[in-house]
C-alpha cells in the first residue's frame, strides 16, 4: 500500500519556467461569478476576457502567479454569508487549487542560495 499511497498524495508535478502559462478550465457560471463577486485587477480581468471560450467551457491561459493572485481574490470573496455562493466559490477555488498542484517553477541556477548574501542587522 505504501507505494500506491504515496503516488495518491503526490503525484507527479510539471515543471514550469517562470513565465510559463498553465490552463484554468471553467464554466461561464463560474466566470461570471469570478468578475462580478471578486475585486480583481486589471491585470486579472484582461487575462479572463482573453480566454478562449468552447462548449460553455472557459480556458484561462496565465502564469501561476496570477493563478495565486485569482485564488486569493476568489477565497477573499468566500468571506460571504450567503452559503450558496461560499459553495459555488468553494468549487472555483478547488478548480485552481488543482492547477496549482499539478505544475511547480524551476528556478534557474543563478538563483542558488549561494549567491544569497547574508546581512547582519544590528540593533542601536
Amino acid at each position: 500500500m505504501g507505494m500506491y499511497a504515496d503516488s495518491v498524495l503526490s503525484p507527479k508535478r510539471k515543471r514550469l519556467k517562470p513565465g510559463d502559462k498553465v490552463t484554468l478550465s471553467l464554466t461561464l457560471a463560474q466566470v461570471d461569478l469570478i468578475v462580478e463577486q471578486t475585486l480583481l485587477g486589471e491585470g486579472l480581468l484582461a487575462t479572463i476576457y482573453g480566454a478562449r471560450v468552447q462548449d460553455n467551457t472557459v480556458r484561462v491561459r496565465c502564469t501561476l502567479g496570477e493563478l495565486e493572485k485569482l485564488a486569493g481574490c476568489v477565497a477573499a470573496a468566500k468571506d460571504s454569508t450567503d452559503r450558496k455562493l461560499q459553495r459555488k466559490l468553494g468549487a472555483i477555488s478547488k478548480a485552481i487549487a488543482q492547477v496549482e498542484q499539478a505544475y511547480y517553477y524551476a528556478l534557474p541556477a543563478s538563483r542558488t542560495s549561494s549567491h544569497l548574501k547574508l546581512v547582519r542587522i544590528e540593533k542601536s
